[in-house]
């Protein structure tokens, strides 16, 4: 659906992405006052745009963070079972297999838990985000806070893709 809303405000229909993003939000969160509502001052097609281009921001990095906690689901209290070579003594908690897995471990699940909080804080973000597209108030900081989290998530995104 972002996608297509995304085309919608290129294109020049911002009250058709209006439209959609109103029904989602009326299913996704209950807001059944929002549908069909015909308020004075319907979105710009740039304002849908770029709140549609912060809310893809948003949920790419949100996807991101989920590769992060599958994987340190993965190579952490699993350890054991995805790596099967040497245990050297530069091997957290080397140099026996015990005590690396029990490092991996003890590493991982707090990481894990982390992101989760992340992706809990990123999802109230971007449902405080979209409210003024519905002509809800919002608090102030939202949009800047929402800039800063997308740039400092691309950043993040580069940095992890430069030392694959």
């Amino acid at each position: 659906m972002s996608a297509q809303t995304l085309a919608d405000a290129m294109l020049g229909e911002p009250q058709t992405a209006g439209r959609r993003w109103r029904r989602l939000a009326a299913y996704r969160l209950g807001w059944r006052g929002l549908i069909g509502t015909g308020r004075v001052g319907e979105p710009t097609a740039g304002v849908v745009f770029g709140y549609g281009l912060l809310s893809a921001l948003l949920g790419l990095m949100s996807w991101f963070l989920m590769l992060l906690v599958v994987m340190a689901v993965v190579r952490g209290p699993f350890w054991g079972f995805v790596d099967h070579g040497p245990i050297e003594p530069g091997t957290w908690g080397g140099p026996t297999r015990a005590g690396a897995w029990t490092a991996h471990g003890l590493i991982a699940v707090p990481c894990v838990v982390a992101f989760l909080f992340a992706l809990r804080g990123i999802a109230a973000l971007q449902a405080q985000l979209v409210r003024p597209l519905y002509g809800l108030p919002t608090r102030k900081w939202v949009l800047p806070a929402t800039i800063v989290l997308a740039a400092a998530s691309l950043a993040f995104f580069w940095s992890w893709i430069e030392q694959l």
